[in-house]
């Protein structure tokens, strides 16, 4: 079987619908953030971590409903946070309580 020049031996094809995504499924954290809480309260949790040269860098996020959190929040515990930044502020998505060191 021989082809024409520019003949094709497979059907053209539609190009694809574009895929439409889900916005009612809350977003991804699209950063992280780890550090030790020194603020708490039901609006938001500020985070603070040694930087470079030994200055500390803080950090507030605001949580919502839909903020899931593993462990149990208190002042002076590790924690990561991922969070989305938004227009109202940096919002957490999702903390995490890291374990203590043992001594």
């Amino acid at each position: 079987m021989f082809l024409a020049a520019g003949a094709s031996a497979f059907p053209p094809q539609e190009p694809a619908a574009p895929q439409q995504q889900d916005t009612t499924a809350p977003a991804e954290p699209s950063d992280t953030f780890s550090g030790t809480i020194v603020e708490l309260n039901s609006d938001n949790l500020t985070v603070s971590r040694s930087g470079p040269g030994g200055r500390a860098e803080r950090h507030k996020f605001l949580l919502k409903p839909e903020t899931r959190i593993e462990g149990k929040l208190k002042t002076k515990v590790r924690v990561t946070v991922g969070f989305t930044s938004t227009d109202e502020g940096d919002v957490a998505r999702l903390i995490v309580v890291r374990q203590q060191k043992k001594p």
